[in-house]
């Protein structure tokens, strides 16, 4: 699976090419984004600045973070995933 910085998931944002945003939970309760864009045919997970994914320990504390940064995502393009994140 390729990566995607948070700088850059901000900039997809506001450019309007995000086309799918995926909350992943992990098999031990953390959750993780990846995303879909309109020209990319394969999915991106969030990374840190070191290249590890990004994740939360509450699906609160993801929802707050969403809000904070990528304000104008439409909830129709958010989709939920139980089970490991592809890696």
């Amino acid at each position: 699976m390729n990566v995607i910085s948070e700088p850059e998931l901000v900039l997809v944002v506001r450019s309007r090419v995000l086309k799918n945003l995926h909350i992943i939970q992990t098999h031990e309760g953390k959750y993780r984004i990846a995303v879909n864009l309109k020209n990319h045919e394969e999915m991106l997970e969030l990374v840190t600045f070191r290249k590890t994914p990004r994740e939360w320990a509450s699906l609160d504390r993801l929802v707050r973070h969403m809000q904070r940064k990528y304000l104008g995502i439409p909830s129709a393009i958010l989709n939920f995933y139980s089970g490991e994140a592809t890696r």
